[in-house]
């Protein structure tokens, strides 16, 4: 009986420490940060001109908060690093912090009786590090449209050079493209209007 005790309290003990190891196992540490690292201005404008923002389109490949980068034709995501936010609010944000700048206002869905006269239309081609090269590339095609015909299009493309293939520069590489990018988009713009 004794010796059933024993054995009995020996294998408690022995599970225990089995799951004890399982619990204790580590998550990989993830550094999060912001794409949109425009600051918003105060301004106030005598008038705006209203555009509405039918919709960002974002291949597949980038609706996530993952950074990638391609090294050889071959796409991978750099480890431990993540947008906070995916790549779709970012954008937005920025076109809005940097369109109020010149007083053009971005309108979201539904437009709900707001008389708008332009539409903008955006599609992310590339948003990526080229380790290849050491840059950081942004590109999309845009479309403006008016009263039912194209107004204007055109594709933004833009790169960074990377100070080295690290976190810090990798992430500040593509802070840099991405606003370069919504300055161009902005400065190809706002002289129509």
């Amino acid at each position: 009986m004794r010796c059933r005790i024993l054995i009995l309290i020996f294998m408690t003990t022995f599970f225990s420490a089995c799951v004890d190891i399982n619990l204790k196992s580590e998550l990989p540490n993830i550094n999060y940060y912001k794409l949109d690292t425009l600051v918003a201005e105060s301004k106030i404008c005598d008038a705006y001109n209203l555009i509405g923002l039918v919709g960002i389109e974002v291949p597949s490949k980038y609706q996530n908060a993952k950074i990638l980068y391609s090294e050889n034709n071959k796409v991978s995501e750099l480890s431990g690093v993540n947008f906070a936010n995916d790549i779709v609010n970012e954008v937005e944000s920025m076109l809005i912090k940097e369109f109020h700048k010149h007083c053009l206002k971005i309108i979201n869905p539904p437009f709900s009786g707001a008389k708008i006269e332009s539409y903008l239309k955006l599609k992310l081609l590339d948003f990526e590090i080229q380790k290849d090269t050491m840059e950081a590339v942004m590109s999309f095609s845009y479309q403006i449209t008016s009263k039912g015909q194209i107004h204007q299009s055109g594709i933004i493309a833009q790169k960074q050079l990377l100070d080295s293939f690290d976190e810090e520069s990798a992430i500040k590489a593509m802070q840099d493209v991405s606003i370069s990018s919504i300055k161009e988009l902005a400065n190809q713009l706002i002289p129509k209007y």
